[in-house]
């Protein structure tokens, strides 16, 4: 499959799903794990405040929408809190132990090995490692061993580097994976500017409240935290301090230009930045009253806004252990509504009743690719995520929509939604009644793949389109031997 991202999440899955098998249950079950490995290496690290630390993460956990959950962003909070904390016992090290050079490069080589298995995860990562090595270098008493140290870092990230090209080689992945990074991703990593615009920034304010509020007194206080030498006299929790505040600032700063503005990118930084102000509350010695009303202020708000303390919520945890994810406690428990799980339920009935298999079906809409996994059906091409790769690779559209017209596809899945439809306008019925488009939407795009495709199955806004006379249907599946 098209994929920008390196394959880190890909071998964790995999990990997971030969474990433990594929249900939804299992791999949310080893996020909330992880989740509560991050929390613990946070309190760890500013070694203050567990319980209030603790308390605030998790709440803000079970209040962030399900888009939020088992994503690689906050899984890579992992190898960077470990980073950070390894970095910290480097700095004691080497301004207090005098430490032989070999001691030096030997713990710099396992940090490497910690931020390079991150980096494999996301490569993003690399701005806030790279932050936080030249912060560390302001805080040594002495510059003696500083080479070894980075010597050892880059030793630690290329061994992990070597493992993971050995494992895209003896995969015969190396080919695509080459292709993506040197051919497709600078056009990814462009095309996310075009969506920061008004609405989108109004919606995911409003997800994300109140906790984005956070940076308001995070970002500031981080800044004078870096360039305020000798603000309080206990050093460990000045060089714990600074390397948070780097740690933040430079997570803030990557998101903003190099990634897409989806609720997930932004858990990390409100998180570390949640964790730098409980440190900063701990060790400030004026106008701590203030501080503290600022700070359950922040709580109770929190408390009061969070989805997860809603009683109708609350009442749904015993059907939940009865019935277990049901399509029916799903549409009560999202907070994204789309899909409806109902209609997807019947969309998936209508592709078995049709006796659609692997290659014949194409989700063109995200919200869709569930079914992939629900009816055990192999994707018709390898662009899995065919309307996001349309929009994200505009130089690939033609590519694209070559690939997919001559595939086997017999059925394309689409959600009126993703046309610019409300929930209520795409649920009504077109003049030619449920199988035909409702009146909002737009004429251009009916003639416009897929939406030119005739309709033979609606479910509220969920449309599943036929493709007549697919030439394709009787050939075998090629399975290309590399990406040319």
């Amino acid at each position: 499959m098209v994929e920008p991202n390196f394959p880190g999440v890909v071998w964790i899955h995999m990990g997971v799903r030969s474990l433990f098998g594929w249900s939804t249950e299992a791999l949310r079950s080893f996020d909330l794990v992880l989740f509560s490995f991050i929390v613990i290496l946070l309190a760890r690290f500013i070694a203050a405040k567990y319980f209030q630390l603790s308390f605030v993460l998790v709440l803000m956990y079970y209040s962030v929408s399900e888009w939020c959950h088992v994503q690689r962003d906050v899984w890579l909070l992992i190898p960077a809190v470990a980073g950070i904390s390894m970095r910290y016992f480097q700095i004691q090290r080497i301004s207090n132990s005098n430490p032989t050079t070999k001691s030096i490069f030997f713990h710099a080589s396992l940090e490497g090995l910690i931020w390079g298995a991150g980096i494999w995860i996301k490569p993003h990562l690399v701005i806030p490692a790279l932050a936080v090595w030249i912060c560390s270098l302001f805080m040594l008493s002495t510059r003696r061993g500083s080479l070894k140290d980075l010597v050892g870092l880059l030793t630690g990230g290329l061994i992990v580097g070597a493992m993971g090209i050995a494992w895209l080689i003896s995969s015969t992945s190396w080919p695509w994976f080459l292709e993506m990074q040197l051919e497709w991703n600078r056009e990814y990593l462009s095309s996310g500017s075009v969506l920061w615009n008004k609405g989108l920034i109004t919606n995911l304010g409003i997800r994300l409240f109140p906790y984005w509020l956070v940076h308001l007194f995070a970002i500031p206080t981080a800044l004078i935290t870096l360039f305020k030498m000798n603000f309080i006299p206990d050093r460990p929790n000045l060089i714990r301090l600074k390397l948070l505040a780097t740690l933040y600032l430079a997570w803030c700063l990557q998101v903003l230009i190099l990634q897409h503005p989806f609720d997930y990118i932004h858990v990390p930084p409100l998180l570390l930045g949640i964790a730098f102000m409980t440190l900063w509350f701990h060790c400030a010695r004026h106008n701590v009253t203030f501080h503290k009303v600022l700070a359950y202020s922040f709580v109770c708000l929190a408390l009061y806004l969070s989805p997860a303390l809603k009683p109708e919520k609350i009442m749904l945890w015993s059907d939940c252990l009865k019935n277990g994810s049901t399509n029916e406690i799903r549409n009560q428990l999202a907070q994204i509504p789309f899909p409806d799980w109902k209609d997807l339920e019947r969309v998936g009935e209508f592709l078995e009743q049709q006796k659609a298999g692997d290659y014949e079906v194409t989700c063109h809409s995200n919200d869709l690719v569930h079914l992939y996994r629900d009816l055990n059906l192999e994707p018709s091409t390898r662009y899995v995520y065919s309307n996001t790769h349309t929009n994200y690779f505009p130089s690939k559209r033609s590519q694209i929509k070559k690939t997919l017209l001559e595939s086997q596809q017999r059925f394309v899945l689409t959600n009126l939604m993703s046309a610019g439809l409300f929930s209520n306008q795409a649920k009504e019925n077109g003049p030619l009644g449920i199988n035909s488009y409702p009146p909002a939407f737009p004429k251009q795009l009916q003639t416009q793949y897929p939406w030119n495709l005739p309709i033979a199955f609606r479910s509220g806004t969920l449309v599943v389109h036929r493709t007549p006379g697919n030439a394709a249907a009787t050939k075998p599946h090629p399975n290309p031997k590399s990406p040319k």
